[in-house]
């Protein structure tokens, strides 16, 4: 833990931290050999900065706290050595670039937006075991729903709309993007988000969590593949019987 100061101006800079949090349980057996689901957000001048569905980039003024996911720890990535209006030139260039609707768990999500950002302050790169699962995820996208996919398991509770990403405080968004401007709930874990323009929201956390959400999107496509095989299968049985009793026949 780095205390009040996380993020905060040194004399030679303003230290950036990356912060990581897990999705699952299961992140106990697989955080030793490299893996994990993880959510991460990226610490500078005492607010967190992140990604989700709906909201796009987000701040919040309450570093290492993520509602529906576990603190795991922070990793000092560097210094960086601009002000608040060089922060917030960064934040514009990448609100547009990650906007609530290009969400995608596998090709665009929190971690891929913390290493962006990471990038663009120190020319760092997050550590590869935070979003390694999403890269291998890659190879099989296509058995995963599209609800899934396009929904973050994390989204941003409260705070109002943020006109500017100095992270000077407050709470709020910095994305602008095709959101709509009405109220809206935000359900942790099923992938809604707060809604720009809204001067508060409330949470609705779901109890099923991003684990069983996973687990059941992946059992459902398996029991789909093999309810089509067992149809396939019938089919040929079907068709083999029709070509014998033809055969017959003739």
């Amino acid at each position: 833990m780095y205390g009040s100061n996380g993020g905060g101006r040194t004399r030679m800079g303003t230290k950036v931290l990356l912060n990581i949090y897990d999705l699952v349980p299961a992140n106990e057996f697989l955080y030793p050999v490299g893996f994990g689901f993880h959510h991460s957000g990226v610490e500078i001048m005492g607010c967190e900065y992140s990604f989700a569905s709906g909201a796009g980039v987000f701040e919040s003024s309450d570093p290492k706290e993520a509602p529906g996911a576990k603190y795991r720890e922070s990793i000092v990535m560097g210094t960086f050595e601009g002000g608040s209006n060089e922060l917030r030139r960064v934040m514009d260039n990448l609100k547009n670039e990650f906007t609530g609707d290009s969400y995608n768990l596998v090709f665009r999500n929190c971690n891929h937006f913390a290493n962006a950002l990471c990038w663009a302050l120190l020319k760092k790169k997050v550590p590869g075991y935070v979003n390694r699962l999403a890269e291998f995820g890659r190879c099989c996208s296509c058995l995963l729903p599209k609800e899934l996919l396009e929904n973050a398991p994390v989204g941003h509770e409260g705070g109002s709309t943020s006109s500017n990403s100095s992270g000077s405080g407050g709470s709020g968004f910095v994305s602008g993007g095709n959101s709509s401007t009405n109220d809206s709930k935000i359900e942790f874990f099923s992938g809604a988000g707060n809604t720009l323009g809204s001067s508060s929201a409330t949470s609705n956390t779901t109890g099923s969590g991003f684990g069983s959400r996973l687990m059941s999107a992946v059992s459902a496509s398996s029991s789909a593949s093999r309810n089509e095989d067992l149809t396939d299968r019938r089919e040929k049985v079907r068709q083999a019987r029709m070509n014998k009793l033809l055969q017959q026949q003739s």
